[in-house]
């Protein structure tokens, strides 16, 4: 179990948010049926157990082989969930949620090692993980710079960032690179893992566009 009382702190907290964010999307989510509010939900609970996770184990617990595969939902879903709310008239949320499911089920066979695709469990991932982030960063920006949606929603691109530091952080920590040593990593990824839970949050419920309903934000 992790020791470590600010880290715990911080994962806790990660934990608070992640959790308010899922059950205000799922709660509106069952109201409106609004398919992005769903993914974003999934996303959150993904966040809300790799935290949790980290608490109850230790931090050894993100280099098991399930745990790039789970987590790559985060991204990926808070991504198709963009597409969907600015572009529901188009099938681009569709096209790249079948997209990012077929490259995770891969990514899963990949990391045990099944049906020969041990050597692609990387490439996988990066596929995933690179097109959801600029879609996370760009697409938010963009709709704000047209009007679209309340400069609020640049909350999301930042979550976008954050996230994607999070994740060169951990392919530090997976290399043994010499740029950061482990214990600077882990160190580091508390504070960051709560940045990305609140910049999404207040990304997710902020911009009236696609906000859920919640007392947080009227």
């Amino acid at each position: 179990m992790l020791t470590d009382i600010t880290a715990v702190v911080l994962l806790l907290l990660t934990g608070i948010v992640a959790l308010l964010g899922a059950i205000f999307l799922l709660l509106d989510y069952l109201k409106n049926k609004k398919i992005y509010h769903l993914l974003w939900a999934i996303s959150f609970i993904v966040l809300f157990l790799a935290g949790l996770l980290i608490v109850l184990v230790d931090w050894t617990i993100l280099f098991e082989p399930i745990i790039p595969v789970i987590t790559t939902l985060i991204p990926a879903f808070l991504a198709v969930g963009l597409l969907y709310a600015l572009y529901a008239e188009k099938p681009f949320g569709l096209y790249f949620l079948l997209y990012s499911v077929i490259l995770i089920a891969i990514q899963f066979l990949a990391r045990y090692g099944i049906a020969g695709l041990s050597g692609y469990a990387s490439i996988t991932l990066m596929a995933v993980h690179i097109p959801s982030g600029l879609i996370i960063v760009l697409i938010p920006l963009l709709a704000a710079a047209k009007k679209e949606t309340e400069m609020a929603s640049i909350f999301f691109s930042l979550g976008g960032i954050s996230i994607s530091m999070g994740g060169v952080l951990l392919a530090f920590a997976a290399t043994s690179s010499p740029i950061m040593t482990l214990d600077q990593i882990v160190a580091v990824l508390p504070i960051l893992l709560l940045i990305v839970g609140l910049f999404f949050f207040l990304g997710v419920f902020m911009p009236t566009r696609w906000r859920a309903n919640n007392p947080v934000f009227k």
